[in-house]
């Protein structure tokens, strides 16, 4: 079997010869230097270790080229500079249309579905996550708590450019768009669940929508526990849900039970307490436990809950994923 196809039964629920497998690195420092190092490129890398998948980032999003006039800008420690809900809700965004920012989409198709056989799944903005581009997480949560119709009408704006994009997406023949919109923290929501349902719920269905309008799946990633919204979520029309955070207090066998033959696991091995945590004898033995847990009956796709930590040795990686294809045949 394809990658592709691997992919496919596993969104349909369905058995294939194993259990898809994929793993995050998206250039962060230090990992992606020691896999250029050894293999030569991610590419080399992914080929190693036999991913049925690839996720694409194009190289653009609503937030870039977008204009800060400088009499409003404020500074916030981590996204550089921000602006109030009524300032933001006046920028211009980057230009959804223009041809270089799907560049790397392109080329995933071409490449790694064409050539390869692999699923192409797309990163797609999602309003909440997407809006800290231009209000930072503090004043976004701030907004949302005194002036929630203002924040709901931006984010409308971001879903614009979304379904716009998704648009563009489906032409160049990619499989998933893959809505990345972290909602949860380790202990629940960032917000109350009707801050969701009201204003972040209706903006992302459009998106959703939009995706399922062209035949695409649709991904979720959102960290934390997000327990109490999977209803919604597949609901809304999701078909993948990543990363279902365990050290963040989700029950993945009551997931699987519960949901397991309406939403397809992504994820499985976590990177804030087993990868680059364990020793490499207690990281096979958590993928041994997660793998047999979540791959039966398809719905599954074994990867990382994230992005390898920097610091976390590439022959760590390697000895893992040896446990991973071990354990993912049927």
């Amino acid at each position: 079997m394809t990658g592709l196809d691997r992919i496919t039964c596993a969104v349909n629920h369905r058995q294939g010869d194993r259990c898809p497998i994929y793993l995050w690195v998206f250039g962060q420092p230090g990992v992606s230097e020691e896999i250029n190092e050894r293999f030569g490129s991610f590419e080399a890398f992914a080929d190693h270790l036999d991913l049925d998948m690839i996720q694409a980032f194009p190289a653009g999003g609503p937030c870039n080229g977008s204009y800060f006039p400088q009499d409003k800008v404020q500074s916030d420690p981590t996204f550089g500079n921000v602006l109030d809900i009524e300032d933001a809700l006046e920028v211009r965004f980057g230009e959804v249309h223009a041809e270089s920012i799907y560049a790397p989409l392109k080329r995933a198709v071409e490449v790694d579905k064409g050539r390869k056989g692999r699923a192409v799944w797309v990163q797609t903005p999602g309003v909440f996550e997407a809006a800290n581009g231009w209000l930072g997480l503090q004043n976004q949560l701030m907004a949302l708590a005194l002036t929630p119709e203002l924040v709901g009408r931006f984010y409308q704006r971001i879903a614009d450019w979304s379904c716009a994009y998704v648009d563009h997406c489906a032409e160049l023949g990619v499989d998933c768009i893959h809505i990345s919109d972290d909602w949860g923290m380790q202990n629940g929501l960032l917000f109350r669940p009707e801050i969701w349902h009201q204003h972040i719920r209706p903006a992302t269905k459009r998106i959703v929508d939009a995706a399922k309008a062209h035949g695409l799946w649709v991904s979720l990633h959102s960290d934390g526990d997000i327990s109490s919204l999977l209803p919604n979520i597949i609901e809304l029309g999701f078909d993948v849900c990543h990363p279902l955070q365990e050290s963040a207090g989700v029950d993945i066998a009551r997931v699987k039970a519960d949901y397991g033959d309406r939403l397809t696991m992504y994820g499985g091995l976590d990177v804030q307490a087993t990868l680059g945590r364990l020793d490499r004898g207690g990281v096979a033995d958590e993928v041994r436990r997660v793998m047999r847990l979540v791959k039966q009956g398809g719905g599954a796709i074994f990867c990382t809950s994230h992005m390898v930590q920097p610091g976390t040795p590439i022959d760590d990686v390697l000895a893992a994923y040896d446990v991973v294809h071990e354990e993912a045949t049927y």
